[in-house]
């Protein structure tokens, strides 16, 4: 179950892509028109699975490119930004052409609570990998 705070947490969180050397900051609830031209799209990470810190990140980070690139998609490197204090950065991807379906799938196993979709002339949305993740 995904408490408030956990919830607050990643709504409070800027989901940055680095495209082409260009520096694009997501939020959950904006429309990004700079991603419209890669849509549909998704930011997912391998780090730090179920929220809980992790030491062994660069290599789930590294099993996540490789998984996506024997998928056959373009990705652009990327990090999750949050805003609180005592949350970390966190080593992600943004995943030009993504479905929801597939990155829902990509984001359980790598055992990930949620991931951020986008489609074309869209707000950003997180999207809950694992069922029944709300608890207020």
């Amino acid at each position: 179950m995904i408490k408030k705070d956990l919830l607050r947490a990643y709504h409070n969180t800027t989901y940055r892509a680095f495209i082409r050397g260009e520096m694009v900051d997501i939020r959950i609830g904006m429309k990004h028109a700079r991603l419209d031209a890669i849509a549909p799209w998704a930011f997912v990470s391998a780090c730090n699975p179920a929220s809980r810190r992790s030491d062994d990140n660069p290599e789930r980070h590294q099993a996540l490119i490789e998984k996506l690139g024997c998928m056959g998609y373009a990705f652009h490197p990327g990090i999750g930004v949050p805003d609180e204090e005592g949350w970390i950065a966190e080593e992600s991807v943004l995943v030009s052409g993504m479905t929801e379906a597939d990155a829902i799938l990509v984001g359980r196993e790598f055992g990930q609570n949620a991931i951020v979709v986008g489609e074309a002339n869209l707000e950003a949305r997180l999207v809950f990998c694992v069922r029944g993740s709300l608890d207020f």
